[in-house]
């Protein structure tokens, strides 16, 4: 393995995994996203290099613009992270896609790198919050059921609120067990009009993320939003309601607010400093450290992260 820089240990919150920087190069000459797995595999078979030497580790962690990554002999760019709201349209897929409308095709030039992705994937009809990170060891944070990560929803229902049957409101907040034998979390279900309920739920189902509470955090077995989307739908189906439109209000404490449909910026400061406090206490989520000290680097070096979800 490559010889560290010196100053390679301070700036250890900067690093990034080495197959996710090969993976973001790989896309940015590509008509659509390209599997992590096959930047693995290019890592495995010796093609990549580090300070020119070659590495065959994928989740081997370097440091952008102190080491220097080659794949076959190209430079391998990786800089610093961004983040950015989306309010998505329907009709829009959340995979780069050649011929589908996409979201990748909202964003905007001066936000455009290849490396910028969404953080999870609403389906292609349902509306709202998207958030977008160039951060994969963050945006797998977020994603992972061990971090329960709450997103909102409203949605409008073909039938009126007082169709849907007696105790519905409990059975969410028990956490229900679907037909299919999926037993969900505890949730929230609240009506704020006459056919329109607000759903407040996290990522992946009860038992799913209790196996993995005492393990670390990793990329597999994160499931997407559009099946959390697709779980909401089901969950109302089961309480006797038909969703006719879903649009998601909240991510963690992220909120499109006034954005409109179609657009995109990056987050404010506020918005940045909030990100941590979606976080549960870190003592659920050991070997998050890097992950979790890139994105208190990306708000500044006077917020430190408690290990509390909370931010001073």
């Amino acid at each position: 393995q490559p010889r560290r820089h010196p100053q390679s240990r301070e700036r250890a919150k900067d690093m990034v995994r080495l197959d996710h920087a090969l993976r973001a190069w790989a896309t940015a000459s590509s008509e659509h996203s390209v599997p992590l797995k096959q930047a693995q595999q290019r890592i495995r078979r010796g093609e990549v290099s580090v300070d020119g030497t070659v590495v065959t580790e994928p989740r081997h962690q370097v440091v952008p613009g102190v080491e220097s990554i080659a794949c076959d002999g190209s430079p391998v760019p990786a800089g610093e992270h961004s983040f950015c709201l989306m309010h998505k349209p329907p009709g829009y897929i959340c995979q780069r896609h050649p011929r589908d409308p996409s979201v990748y095709d909202l964003v905007p030039e001066h936000l455009r790198r290849p490396d910028l992705a969404a953080c999870g994937r609403l389906d292609r009809d349902t509306t709202g919050m998207l958030l977008f990170a160039t951060d994969g060891g963050v945006q797998s944070l977020l994603l992972h059921p061990t971090s329960r990560v709450w997103k909102e929803y409203t949605a409008v229902l073909q039938e009126d609120c007082s169709a849907l049957r007696p105790g519905a409101q409990a059975a969410f907040e028990a956490g229900m067990q679907l037909a299919d034998g999926l037993q969900c979390a505890p949730a929230g279900l609240e009506a704020v009009g006459a056919s329109t309920v607000r759903v407040r739920v996290h990522e992946g189902h009860f038992h799913q993320a209790e196996r993995f509470l005492s393990g670390c955090v990793h990329s597999h077995g994160v499931g997407s939003d559009a099946g959390l989307t697709s779980q909401v739908k089901r969950m109302l189906a089961e309480v006797g309601g038909t969703v006719k439109a879903l649009h998601r209000d909240a991510f963690g404490a992220l909120s499109d607010g006034d954005l409109p449909v179609g657009a995109m910026r990056t987050l404010t400061e506020a918005e940045a400093r909030a990100l941590p406090g979606t976080l549960p206490p870190a003592s659920r989520l050991r070997g998050a450290a890097f992950p979790v000290m890139r994105l208190v680097s990306f708000l500044g070096t006077s917020c430190c992260w408690t290990g509390c979800g909370e931010m001073q």
